[in-house]
């Protein structure tokens, strides 16, 4: 009985010692940064300045966000995770634009489509659910507002396209990650190291990594009915947008693609879905004292018509058939 009690004395000695070294350990080693461009103590002016630069950047793409129009394709194919093969394949035209609401203030894509699967559609106005954000919103990650959102870290410069690009990595700190929301994703943008202007996002849902990484190990515990897992597979998504058109000191979204991928039996992630959305056919117009001197893009010309010959011009010789293709 003495023994037992003596060794239980004993235990209970070591782990009280034990919980006490662990919180001295804790109270030497230090806090993490907190701070968007630099460790603490170790201030970074050179990228501070960067980030003041890019906000002021973001101003003025606000000031522009309303001030264009343009055609937005946007083409869906789904493939077979397992064997990676194709299955289909959609695709819708729309025009597209933004619109502030009167309510909140925030910017919202309006999009009526004119077209789906090479026919032309009757007009109207439909909302989708792509949970990605309008890809020119990522035109405001550095605005001013949103500093307290993102943690930044500069990467380093590279050269793409006889272009040098500034990196910046980001780390978005939203509740609910991979919505709408620019705020729920992180990843790195490229910026022009002279006219700060936007070239490339590549994101993914915050904290996505460490996600598919618990998902992957239930995935594989799971119990199994008939072969078949009872947890759900593991799924990723990654996201690009490119800035690839210039007008007037500014660059706009080319190109947005969202692949979709899931687990699959050989223990990697199979392609799923891809999603692209194109931009073309940018129209500009005036939307305030700012904008003023905003040229609009040449129309298209009318295909029935060469360049030389107006329709006010067109001769017909007497007892010539009307062409049916030029109005009367």
């Amino acid at each position: 009985m003495r023994l037992s009690l003596f060794a239980g004395t004993t235990t209970c000695a070591a782990l009280l010692s034990a919980l006490a070294i662990s919180q001295a350990l804790r109270a030497e080693t230090p806090a993490a940064p907190v701070t968007a461009s630099a460790a603490a103590g170790d201030p970074n002016p050179e990228f501070d300045a960067l980030l003041a630069r890019l906000s002021a950047k973001a101003d003025q793409y606000l000031d522009y966000a309303l001030g264009f129009t343009c055609e937005e394709s946007i083409v869906r194919s789904k493939y077979d995770p397992e064997r990676g093969s194709f299955r289909r394949r959609d695709r819708e035209v729309y025009d597209y634009l933004f619109e502030r609401s009167s309510k909140s203030g925030r910017l919202g894509e309006i999009r009526d489509i004119i077209e789906e699967n090479g026919k032309p559609v009757r007009r109207s106005t439909r909302y989708l659910d792509l949970e990605v954000p309008p890809s020119y919103a990522w035109s405001q990650m550095f605005a001013k507002e949103n500093r307290g959102r993102f943690n930044f870290r500069p990467a380093g410069r590279v050269l793409k396209g006889y272009r040098l690009l500034a990196q910046i990595d980001f780390v978005g700190g939203a509740a609910v990650p991979g919505k709408e929301d620019i705020f729920g994703w992180s990843g790195r943008a490229s910026v022009d190291s002279g006219t700060l202007n936007l070239h490339m996002i590549e994101a993914e849902p915050s904290g996505q990594s460490a996600r598919i990484e618990a998902e992957r190990l239930k995935y594989q515990r799971a119990f199994e009915i008939m072969g078949v897992p009872l947890a759900s597979r593991p799924k990723s998504r990654t996201l690009n947008v490119r800035f690839s058109f210039d007008n007037k000191g500014l660059t706009y979204p080319t190109e947005t693609m969202l692949v979709k991928s899931v687990y699959v039996r050989s223990a990697e992630m199979g392609l799923e879905e891809k999603i692209v959305l194109r931009y073309r056919a940018y129209r500009f117009f005036v939307t305030g004292a700012e904008q003023n001197n905003v040229a609009s893009e040449p129309a298209a010309p009318d295909p029935n018509f060469s360049d030389e010959t107006a329709p006010e011009q067109i001769e017909r010789f007497p007892g010539e058939a009307p062409d049916p293709n030029q109005p009367r």
